[in-house]
């Protein structure tokens, strides 16, 4: 079951709804064995998701069980994939994690993508605009995590490693 982890700085905002809106984008696509889980770099364990996110959400997915995790070291050695919200994001994450490298990319290093700004503390139509701006790019994420799936697979049809280390 291929897993992306996403990671922002607190875990409250943008990687819950991404997370949460990622499952749901898989599934509408026929994605039953995608998987999405999110954390925070400076996370504060146990906070639930912005009111806010909860709203933007409604009717497509749910953070209602989301509390803030920290990232850390069993959650990124999970992950078939690793997504920083921002480059900064992914920058940091290789610094920390640098044996799993070759899977952190943002959503800026995406085609067509972007860093996603962090809606913390404004106004709901901003928290609306970070949806549309995670859905917009999910299309090429999936594409993304198929394609390293398929090239993980290749590798070890011949030999050369088992997937998640240098994927």
């Amino acid at each position: 079951m291929p897993t992306v982890l996403f990671v922002c700085t607190g875990n409250t905002c943008r990687s819950p709804m991404a997370a949460a809106l990622f499952e749901a984008y898989a599934r509408r696509a026929g994605r039953e064995d995608v998987r999405a889980e999110s954390a925070g770099i400076s996370a504060r364990e146990g906070l639930s998701a912005a009111a806010e996110a909860h709203r933007a959400l409604d009717g497509v997915a749910s953070l209602a069980s989301h509390r803030a995790r920290r990232v850390d070291a069993p959650l990124v050695e999970r992950a078939d994939l690793v997504v920083g919200l921002t480059r900064d994001h992914a920058l940091r994450l290789r610094a920390i994690y640098p044996s799993a490298a070759s899977r952190i990319i943002s959503f800026a290093d995406l085609p067509g993508g972007a860093n996603v700004s962090d809606p913390y503390l404004l106004e709901q139509p901003v928290y609306d605009q970070t949806r549309r701006h995670l859905e917009r790019l999910f299309p090429v994420l999936l594409a993304e995590l198929d394609h390293r799936a398929a090239r993980a697979r290749r590798k070890r049809i011949r030999g050369e490693g088992e997937g998640k280390s240098g994927a």
